[in-house]
């Protein structure tokens, strides 16, 4: 069994060969650290198939597996994030996106501060778009020379969403990300305040520039209106958190029993 899972959310994101997605996975593979796992949450990707009987096959240090849960047109990160976490085999769970990019001692650093009542967060740096197509064109070489790529901005502690990592205990404490967040924004930082209510510790990597370790791959967006509109209604259900517990019939796909 891992030591830890890094679970991914993903519908038709996750794309073999396009370079955000080569990237990901291999920042994934360069590890310093390998006692963990990447599983892959999908919605009904169309290349859910193929993205299979590649993890299948693939024989690299870090094992690579995906189950889906099919979901509608509309992306939802949080109960995809949830599906993650109850089906990682780690000790722990980190769920993260699959346009990141991971420096290579990224995960070591990680588990250094996990525990069992605590929460790890990243602060992400944004990459410019220019610096994403150096690293594609192979100028800049981020497994071999991190410091090249650190070019952008490092998102606020209010934006937390490049990396949540807590204990299967942790999780079920807080019974993982609401639920009824729709396509993504706000559900994290609603995580981050329903875990410090629950009295959950919280630690922070990549406070400076010259700590971050987490990287967003630049890319244009799509669907820009929908997903402003979904962010809107998500903020009024960030004001009205009540209680660290949330989703009460169950959560990740998986029902309460009677």
């Amino acid at each position: 069994m891992p030591k830890l899972t890094i679970a991914a959310s993903n519908k038709n994101r996750l794309k073999l060969d396009c370079n955000i997605s080569q990237h990901f996975l291999k920042s994934i593979q360069w590890q310093e650290y390998t006692d963990f796992e990447l599983l892959i949450a999908d919605g009904g990707s169309e290349n859910y198939e193929e993205i299979k009987e590649y993890f299948e096959k693939h024989d690299g240090p870090i094992p690579m597996r995906i189950v889906q849960h099919k979901i509608g047109n509309v992306f939802e990160r949080a109960l995809l994030n949830n599906v993650g976490v109850r089906n990682g085999n780690g000790e722990y769970v980190m769920t993260t996106d699959v346009d990141m990019l991971l420096g290579p001692q990224f995960v070591a650093t990680l588990m250094e501060n996990v525990g069992e009542h605590v929460l790890v967060e990243s602060r992400t740096m944004y990459l410019k778009s220019a610096v994403t197509k150096k690293i594609y064109s192979g100028e800049y070489d981020p497994y071999n020379d991190l410091k090249s790529i650190k070019r952008g901005r490092i998102k606020k502690r209010t934006t937390a969403g490049g990396c949540q990592c807590m204990s299967k205990v942790g999780w079920d404490i807080v019974r993982g990300f609401d639920e009824r967040y729709y396509g993504w924004g706000s559900e994290d930082y609603d995580l981050l305040t329903r875990a410090k209510k629950a009295g959950l510790k919280v630690r922070w990597m990549g406070e400076s520039e010259e700590s971050i370790m987490l990287f967003h791959q630049s890319h244009p967006k799509k669907n820009v209106k929908r997903d402003l509109e979904h962010q809107e209604e998500n903020k009024k259900l960030l004001r009205r958190i009540a209680t660290y517990r949330v989703n009460p019939e169950g959560w990740g796909g998986i029902k309460d029993e009677d």
